[in-house]
Formats: C-alpha cells, sequence, structure tokens
C-alpha cells in the first residue's frame, strides 16, 4: 500500500523519542516501532496505527503555549494528513 520516505522515518524516529504524555489510544507503541523500522510497504491498519500515534504526539508537543502550532506541530500535521489521504485512496479502489 505505502512504504515511508526517508522524511517520514526521521520524523517518526524523533517522535518515538519523546516521552509518552498520554496513554495509547488507537495504537500500539511497540507496533509503530516495528512498522517505522519494516522496509516494506504497509497495510492500511499499520498505516492508520503510525497516523494514530502521530496524532497523538501532535497533541503533546505540536503547540507553543499560545496554542499555535510549532514546527514540529506542523511537520505531524503534514504526516497525519498525508497518510489519511493515502489510506482514503486506497479504500476508494
Amino acid at each position: 500500500m505505502y512504504r515511508l520516505s526517508k522524511d517520514d522515518v526521521k520524523l517518526l524516529n524523533n517522535l518515538l523519542l519523546l516521552k509518552d504524555l498520554n496513554p495509547e489510544d488507537g495504537y500500539s507503541k511497540e507496533n509503530v516501532i516495528e512498522y517505522v523500522k519494516a522496509d516494506r510497504e504497509l497495510n492500511e491498519a499499520e498505516l492508520n496505527q503510525i497516523r494514530n500515534y502521530v496524532l497523538d504526539k501532535n497533541l503533546e508537543y505540536g503547540f507553543k503555549e499560545n496554542d499555535e502550532p510549532n514546527e514540529l506541530g506542523y511537520a505531524t500535521e503534514e504526516l497525519g494528513d498525508k497518510l489519511y489521504y493515502i489510506m482514503e485512496e486506497e479504500s476508494d479502489k
């Protein structure tokens, strides 16, 4: 379905270094780590877990104190949107 790009993997590896502030919701961090390390195309369920992880990190770290998005917020939002559209395209086939 979709193979993560080098930029996707770089961002995800940086996110995985961050402390988890919220409990897992809609993903397993252990699975996300496995998928990020996988050098293969990922299916919709795997992409969905990664997307849920990215959205969680966006909520935890993606905003400045004035609730404006920071650089990480923009990057995680962009990746979350990209994964959503990839999954939508596949489900339309």
